[in-house]
C-alpha cells in the first residue's frame, strides 16, 4: 500500500490538492471527514474523538478494499495538532493510533494562499503558527514529506512531483459499480 496524505493549517489547498492527484494518478482518495461532521456548533473533547474514530474507520475501510495507492485528505496528524491546540496533550489512545497508522508519505501544504471563509474555519490569523507545529510533529517523529506552496499549477506540480514516485502507474481498484477506480470514499 502507498500511502499519500496531505496535511497541514485551514485554508491550505489541501482538498485542491487531493482532488489534483486522485485525479492524476487515476486512485481513490478519502475525504476529510470532520467537515462532514461538524456545522458551525461549538464543539468538545468527545467531538474530535468522534471525528478521529470516524476518520480511522473510513481510512481503514480504504485501505481494505484497495490494494494500490491512495489519497488521503487529512489524517491523525491533523487530529493530533488540533487537539493540542484546543484541549492541550493528545489522549494516550489517540497517540498511540496516531503511531499505529500504516506508513505514508505527507504533504505540508504551506498557508500561502488567500484565506478562504468557510463556516467551519476558525484559525485565519494563526494559519502560519499552525503550519510550524505541523513541521515541528513531522520532524519529531522523523516522518517522510514535503512541503509544497504556491499558487494554482506551481502548487499542483509540486504536489504530482512529489507524489508521483508513490502514485504513478498504479491505479487502485476499489469496490465501485462495474468495476470502475472510485474517486473518493466518503462512508
Amino acid at each position: 500500500m502507498r500511502i499519500v496524505c496531505a496535511v497541514g493549517a485551514e485554508s491550505a489547498g489541501k482538498t485542491t490538492v487531493c482532488q489534483h492527484l486522485a485525479a492524476t494518478f487515476g486512485v481513490p482518495w478519502l475525504r476529510e471527514y470532520a467537515r462532514e461532521h461538524l456545522d458551525g456548533s461549538p464543539y468538545d473533547e468527545a467531538t474530535v474523538a468522534a471525528i478521529a474514530r470516524e476518520q480511522m474507520r473510513r481510512e481503514a475501510a480504504l485501505l481494505a478494499s484497495c490494494a494500490g495507492r491512495v489519497v488521503l485528505d487529512t489524517d491523525l496528524a491533523v487530529i493530533w495538532v488540533w487537539w493540542r491546540v484546543k484541549f492541550g496533550p493528545p489522549p494516550a489512545w489517540l497517540e498511540r493510533a496516531f503511531r499505529a497508522q500504516p506508513a505514508r508519505f505527507y504533504l505540508l501544504c504551506r498557508p500561502d494562499l488567500p484565506w478562504q471563509p468557510d463556516p467551519l474555519r476558525e484559525s485565519s490569523g494563526e494559519r502560519w503558527p499552525l503550519h510550524r507545529r505541523y513541521l515541528g510533529l513531522l520532524r519529531s517523529r522523523a516522518l517522510p514529506f514535503v512541503e509544497i506552496g504556491g499558487r494554482g499549477a506551481v502548487r499542483t506540480d509540486a504536489a504530482v512531483a512529489a507524489a508521483a514516485p508513490l502514485l504513478a502507474d498504479a491505479g487502485c481498484q476499489t469496490p465501485a459499480a462495474g468495476g470502475a477506480t472510485a474517486p473518493t470514499l466518503d462512508r
